[in-house]
């Protein structure tokens, strides 16, 4: 075997119905229930809005940029799979445009994430094919020449990526689920959900949650609550 240039070909993804149960769930409140694990930094969608995406990973690093291990990789993929590429954030170069998002939409994956950059946005939105990246640049990747690896764990957004982690990307951001834990991970969802209505009940008065508590504790800190309104003359 060819450490840091090969494809694996046969990965372990969670069963279909176990990622379908991610779908109605936003990055945001899976983040909360996973305390920030498994959130990426960084990566944001290139045109807004965006649709949600919601898939098992498969993964590319390109340390070097190279387009074809790219469309290697996507070769790997299967319908609904999510494609996450490292480039060890190198964003000088763009390792995927419009032509290649019209390639994996036809072959049926979720979205494009890539820790590097993209061009063609326009492309994109027009497609409305979901595309997360760390910058856009128009200035192309070399297509060959360069040597990488399919379905490795990789970095993406300073979160650890393994093949057939569940992704879950939307406007606010790209969370990363260990199949392991996904079931974990959805039992506390509906929790958070419930502390969030009973905080909005405050919220609907005007009023800001724990407020008392929250300033008691600074007050503890030395907090000082200065008045500046002129005393009125005698």
């Amino acid at each position: 075997m060819s450490l840091g240039f090969r494809v694996i070909t046969d990965i372990r993804r969670p069963p279909a119905e176990l990622t379908r149960k991610f779908e109605e769930y936003r990055s945001c409140d899976l983040s909360d229930v996973m305390n920030r694990s498994g959130t990426m930094v960084g990566i944001r969608p290139v045109f807004i809005p965006i649709p949600r995406a919601v898939g098992p990973a498969v993964t590319v690093s390109i340390p070097a940029g190279g387009i074809n291990m790219v469309k290697l990789g996507i070769q790997q993929a299967r319908r609904g799979d999510v494609i996450v590429v490292s480039t060890q954030a190198n964003t000088t170069f763009a390792m995927m445009g419009g032509n290649i998002s019209m390639g994996m939409q036809a072959r049926g994956i979720k979205a494009f994430i890539i820790d590097g950059s993209i061009r063609d946005v326009s492309e994109m939105r027009a497609l409305d094919f979901p595309t997360f990246a760390r910058s856009v640049s128009c200035a192309a990747g070399e297509l060959g020449g360069y040597r990488g690896e399919v379905n490795v764990p990789i970095a993406c957004g300073g979160v650890v990526v393994n093949p057939g982690d569940i992704i879950v990307a939307d406007e606010d951001g790209i969370v990363v689920v260990p199949p392991e834990f996904a079931e974990a991970v959805l039992a506390g969802v509906p929790k958070l959900h419930a502390s969030h209505e009973k905080a909005r009940e405050v919220l609907r008065t005007g009023e800001m949650t724990a407020i008392e508590s929250i300033t008691e504790d600074f007050v503890k800190q030395g907090l000082e609550f200065v008045s500046l309104r002129v005393p009125a003359e005698p």
